[in-house]
């Protein structure tokens, strides 16, 4: 029995192994200690036994209602804390519980960005929970009001903005206000800028600031061309100020996707900030996004390098739309870079991290053939995804991703290519996550979820059949719950196009040979062929890996939950659909939520078994969940799906 606690600056995440399975046991307390105050106490819950009444309606705690699985999310340990973990046992009868004395004990954990000299950040953007649906008032239809969502995260002082951006925006500004503070500068390559707060620290560097803007969004006007609506504003207001704003003014199919600041004091280089976050109210509060700060001096002199040529490159095209992001532009980004030390000041860290800018090949658009027998030709693989693809097939234990829209080829494409054929040669393969769009997703069987202001898409999905030589691999679909039954508000699925916009790729993190892929690229071959980009990739960091995974895994199960917690819905929509093929979705969506709701909250929150028996599919199938253990070990190895996992060099 062992158990391990990992976290990042907002949650932390808890996994745990049990060799056999535990005589009259009904599921697991988890019992936080705080190592400043030396108080404990269980964690919340609101899945209950059958018999209780309130499950579902107000929390109780897992010394009452007991966790049933191997797994768990504090989101109620407070930033700044310091904690360890107890997991026990719980055996008896519901209602009579009792403590059992084999207890498993988790390592300590601190919820704050700092790994080193670098420090990592992410929201709780997620904007399709009970939570944020209840902070809202209704529209006509009695529907939480996104209207009034918007108003809310576009005030910099509203607290449901505060609540949903975390410590995001406070990564975003330091090095803005470290550069105030120390008379430094900093160098800013953005794509999407309207967010008034962030917009003001700019503002605030007056000459100490230089921009590099490029447009995003709709026309300005209907049939400008200028593709610049969502800046245009911002643009306008720096402009007027006379800051050193350089307009980057991409064409179609192409966009200036980087959100980075590289920061500057007395002519050195000394930090960069990357990751995600477009500087928006709905990047900072309404999606799901991270934020990087780096204090490297190589690697802030090598993100300036570039910024520099993305502003020669602009001002050579000299406003001609098609000579932007020009041959010796593309040609210098191909170059692979050195690695750099993570941590230079300590020489035991080994950690290394490596950067990546884009467009970086000769087209500056995926090319797209066909074969001899008609089937498609692969383009050529980009320089930087040439790196990160090795890293997929040299991954010893599992992935996880986040990604928002990467297109094929992707990341995607290439985990499913690993994927089987670690089933084909009956290798343990941990694989969970989620994605924004239905096309990456497709390729493991599952659609993602697209609401229309119509309907309600029908969501399904191909289980994992258990089996000994069939890994653990799974992607999820993105869902909220989108019509109010029971007690359960609807809940806003999202707000512009983007609902997970993180760009993550987490592989075997809990190993010395732990890699993070972050930044602004999206993962797919088109990032790398036709948009300004930047990635980090980041070797041997444990702390960093940790830190992205929790995130990972919170985000993938925020949105795995809704989605099992709907089926019910869906196969009596499914049903509905077949018998009534030319009835409209969104009315056929209605009749199966008042026809399966009742069932879906009785499943939600009356799930706890009465017996022990909870375990025995865990006993069952320990072979084929053992991707899972294997994942979550340290010793770098491949388990083998017959047997257990174990340490090929022990």
């Amino acid at each position: 029995m062992k158990a391990v606690a990992i976290s990042n600056n907002d949650m932390v995440y808890l996994h745990w192994q049990v060799e056999e399975k535990i005589p009259g046991c009904l599921g697991f307390s988890v019992i936080r200690h705080d190592a400043k105050t030396n108080s404990k106490r269980a964690l919340p819950a609101m899945v209950g036994f059958p018999s209780a009444k309130n499950a579902g309606k107000k929390f109780s705690d897992t010394d009452e209602w007991p966790v049933q699985k191997y797994s768990w999310k504090d989101l109620f340990a407070k930033r700044g804390g310091t904690y360890w973990y107890e997991i026990v046992p719980m055996i008896g009868k519901p209602g009579h519980l009792t403590p059992d004395t084999k207890v498993m004990r988790t390592n300590s954990v601190t919820l704050d960005p700092d790994h080193g000299n670098n420090s990592v950040f992410f929201n709780r953007g997620i904007i399709s929970t009970q939570a944020v649906a209840r902070s809202l008032p209704k529209n006509s239809k009695g529907l939480p009001s996104t209207g009034r969502l918007k108003n809310f995260i576009e005030d910099p002082k509203n607290a449901l903005r505060a609540r949903l951006v975390g410590d995001l925006e406070k990564g975003v500004v330091t090095l803005l206000e470290r550069a105030k503070k120390e008379k430094g500068e900093c160098y800013c390559a953005l794509y999407e800028l309207s967010d008034k707060d962030l917009i003001d620290h700019l503002k605030v560097l007056k000459n100490k600031v230089h921009i590099v803007l490029s447009n995003a969004g709709e026309d300005t006007n209907k049939g400008k061309g200028d593709g610049d609506k969502t800046n245009a504003a911002a643009r306008h207001d720096l402009h007027k100020l006379k800051l050193d704003v350089q307009d980057r003014m991409l064409g179609k199919g192409h966009i200036g996707h980087n959100k980075f600041i590289v920061y500057v004091k007395n002519r050195v280089a000394r930090a960069v900030l990357s990751g995600s976050t477009n500087w928006t109210p709905t990047g900072l509060c309404a999606q799901s996004n991270n934020a990087i700060l780096i204090e490297s001096k190589a690697l802030a002199e090598e993100y300036l390098d570039y910024w520099k040529f993305l502003k020669n490159d602009t001002t050579t095209a000299k406003k001609d739309k098609t000579k932007l992001q020009g041959k010796s532009f593309r040609g210098r980004n191909q170059k692979k870079l050195p690695t750099q030390k993570l941590n230079p000041e300590q020489s035991k860290d080994n950690g290394i991290v490596r950067a990546w800018f884009s467009p970086n090949t000769p087209q500056k658009s995926v090319p797209r053939g066909k074969n001899k027998d008609g089937s498609a030709k692969l383009p050529p693989t980009p320089a930087d995804l040439t790196e990160v693809f090795e890293s997929i097939e040299n991954a010893k234990q599992g992935v996880l991703f986040l990604a928002f829209i990467p297109g094929s080829p992707s990341i995607v494409s290439k985990l499913k290519e690993v994927y089987d054929a670690k089933v084909k040669d009956k290798k343990l393969f941990y694989l969970r996550g989620a994605a924004t769009s239905s096309d990456p997703a497709s390729i493991f069987r599952v659609d993602l979820y697209h609401r229309s202001s119509k309907s309600d898409a029908n969501v399904r999905g191909v289980k994992d059949p258990p089996g000994a030589a069939k890994p653990n691999g799974s992607v999820s679909s993105v869902a909220g719950i989108f019509a109010t039954f029971a007690k359960w508000e609807a809940e806003i699925y999202k707000i512009g196009h983007a609902v997970i916009h993180d760009k993550i790729l987490v592989i075997d993190p809990f190993t010395d040979s732990s890699v993070v892929v972050t930044g602004s690229h999206n993962l797919g071959f088109k990032a790398s062929y036709a948009n300004d980009e930047n990635m980090l990739v980041i070797r041997n960091d444990r702390s960093i890996a940790a830190a992205y995974a929790a995130h990972v895994l919170d985000v993938y199960e925020h949105y795995r939950w809704r989605w099992r917690l709907q089926q019910p819905i869906r196969d009596a929509f499914e049903n509905l659909k077949r018998r009534n093929p030319k009835a409209k979705s969104v009315d056929l969506w209605q009749k199966a939520v008042k026809q399966a709701g009742p069932i879906v909250l009785r499943k939600a929150w009356h799930e706890l078994q009465v017996t022990d028996k909870w375990q025995d599919f865990y006993v069952e199938h320990r072979d084929f969940l053992g991707a899972e253990n294997n994942f979550w070990s340290t010793f770098g190895g491949v388990g083998l799906a017959e047997g257990r996992p174990r340490d090929p060099v022990a």
